[in-house]
C-alpha cells in the first residue's frame, strides 16, 4: 500500500483550495444580502439588515416612521410557550419550516410539525386544547376526509391574539401547521 505524504506546501495548497470555496460562498452570500437590503431601502425602509448565514433569512427593517420589524424565515426558534399551544407528542419543528415576524404591535409565527400518527389521533389531541384556548373567542372548525382545521380569532376585533391549526394527512404522515399571533405585552 502506498503512503501519501503531504508536504507543508501541498497541505497549504489543499487547505487554500478548500477555503477558497468557502470564501467565495461567503462573498456570494454578502452580495445577496446587500442586494436585498438595497431593494428594501428603495421600497422605503430607513434601515435594513439581512442575514443569510443561518440557512434562512433574518432581516430587521426600520421604516421611514422609525418603526422596526424583524422577520425570520425558515430558521426561527419557536417554542410551545411562544405559540400558546403544545407540539403534538413526539414531533419537533420541521427543518426550515419555522417563521416569525415581530413588530411594534406583536408577533406572528408559523410552524410545521410532522407525525406518522393518523389524522384522527392528531384531532383527538388538539381538539380539547384548542376549544379550551378558544374560550371567549370566535372559533371556526372545519374537517374533511384528509384534513381538519381550527381557526380562533379574538372576539374583540383585534388583529393579534388568534391562531389557526391545520392538520392534513399526506401519504403516510400527518402534517400539522400552526399559525399564531400575539399582541405585544
Amino acid at each position: 500500500m502506498k503512503r501519501l505524504n503531504l508536504t507543508p506546501l501541498a497541505l497549504t495548497l489543499l487547505l487554500a483550495t478548500v477555503a477558497c470555496g468557502k470564501v467565495q460562498e461567503k462573498a456570494s452570500e454578502k452580495v445577496a444580502e446587500a442586494a436585498i437590503e438595497s431593494a428594501m431601502k428603495q421600497q422605503g425602509a430607513k434601515d435594513a439588515h439581512v442575514d443569510l448565514s443561518t440557512g434562512g433569512v433574518k432581516t430587521t427593517v426600520t421604516d421611514k416612521d422609525g418603526k422596526q420589524q424583524t422577520l425570520e424565515l425558515n430558521t426561527a426558534q419557536i417554542t410551545e410557550a411562544d405559540l400558546g399551544l403544545p407540539f403534538y407528542p413526539g414531533t419537533k419543528p420541521a427543518e426550515g419550516a419555522a417563521n416569525r415576524m415581530t413588530n411594534d404591535q406583536g408577533v406572528a409565527m408559523t410552524l410545521n410539525l410532522v407525525t406518522k400518527d393518523a389524522l384522527d389521533k392528531v384531532v383527538a389531541f388538539y381538539d380539547p386544547q384548542i376549544k379550551k384556548a378558544a374560550a371567549g373567542k370566535q372559533l371556526v372548525e372545519s374537517s374533511g376526509p384528509t384534513e381538519h382545521m381550527w381557526m380562533v380569532a379574538p372576539d374583540n376585533g383585534k388583529e393579534y391574539g388568534g391562531f389557526t391549526v391545520q392538520a392534513q394527512r399526506s401519504g403516510d404522515s400527518t402534517e400539522i401547521q400552526i399559525m399564531a399571533t400575539h399582541a405585544k405585552k
